[in-house]
């Protein structure tokens, strides 16, 4: 994380494109603001889901349009990208955008203009642009989903939100931090974490990351009638062992390292989680069949994620007889 923030403040006043990479909710939005903030530019963040953009109203929606451009367009609109003039332009999601689209987003790369739809005159766009994606875009690539030129121009700067787990030392920290800025919006004193929902909520392996736990800040703020919460207090979704795992593999047990009480909190704390990464990671694949791409996808995860948590026991990333399924 501290890596992380100190490439931030580096690449921040620079006008070059960034592409953040991460899985669904480690903070890629999070980021985008900060570097945003740091960058020195006066004009506004303007985020874009290309998720939830209407296939058939994309490029009026980035580009604007004129009067008359297709049916229904009425009077002239200025577009999204308009909308961030001497800001920063934020495409979340950016492997959703349909290939068409792509193009004319590559051009704002490389000349710094665009065209609204049905105009014929080029306008100049003053915007840094900043992607994320949870998406592998080089595999989208290699699936001609997505424009090599375009992911080239868009990974000038490359940045990695990691997972909760990676650094599950932060997660007390955080946990205090949205409890108490959610007590404070609601009027009232933060509730205090008894010890056995503190235990539970430190050994949980937050699968949606940063925003889980937001959430989970935000409910038991909500929700605790008294000022301690205890376990009966959290969640229900917080009540089982485990995440989920794909149907395929239902019955998988995990039976996790012993509680190390003879070691330091955090040391023994760091040793389940790695035991636990590791034997969900495993597990997962073998549902999967060694497939990493599909593994990675059932998860939520980053396939680096995977080869990272597989290589703490100096294992490669599939069995060698599945190997070639993921090529």
């Amino acid at each position: 994380m501290e890596r992380l923030r100190q490439k931030i403040d580096r690449i921040a006043r620079t006008p070059l494109p960034v592409l953040i990479g991460g899985e669904t909710g480690t903070g890629k939005e999070v980021v985008a603001r900060q570097i945003h903030a740091r960058s020195g530019r006066t004009g506004p963040f303007v985020p874009v889901d290309c998720a939830a953009l209407s296939p058939s109203l994309v490029e009026a929606e980035l580009f604007g349009h004129e009067r008359g451009a297709f049916t229904g367009a009425n009077q002239r609109r200025e577009g999204l990208i308009a909308a961030a003039r001497g800001g920063t332009f934020f495409l979340d999601e950016v492997g959703e955008l349909p290939l068409e689209v792509q193009t004319r987003l590559l051009r704002i790369l490389e000349s710094s203009t665009y065209r609204p739809v049905g105009s014929q005159t080029e306008r100049r766009a003053d915007i840094r642009v900043i992607a994320a994606t949870w998406r592998a875009l080089g595999e989208r690539v290699r699936e001609g989903l997505f424009r090599q030129d375009l992911y080239h121009r868009l990974a000038i700067v490359e940045l990695t939100t990691p997972p909760l787990r990676d650094h599950p030392e932060d997660i007390e920290s955080l946990l205090e931090t949205f409890i108490h800025a959610e007590a404070q919006r609601a009027g009232r004193p933060p509730p205090r974490l008894e010890a056995s929902a503190r235990a539970h909520l430190l050994r949980w392996p937050w699968p949606g990351n940063v925003r889980e736990l937001k959430n989970v800040a935000a409910y038991v703020t909500a929700m605790t009638l008294g000022s301690r919460v205890g376990l009966d207090d959290l969640p229900r979704n917080l009540h089982r062992a485990s995440p989920d795992l794909p149907m395929a593999a239902e019955g998988v047990g995990f039976v996790g390292v012993d509680l190390r009480i003879d070691l330091p909190y955090m040391e023994a704390r760091r040793l389940w989680l790695d035991d636990f990464q590791q034997r969900y990671v495993e597990a997962i694949l073998e549902a999967h069949a060694g497939n990493v791409s599909a593994a990675a996808r059932a998860a939520g995860m980053d396939r680096r994620s995977i080869q990272r948590i597989l290589g703490r026991r100096g294992r490669d990333t599939a069995p060698s007889d599945t190997r070639r399924r993921d090529v």
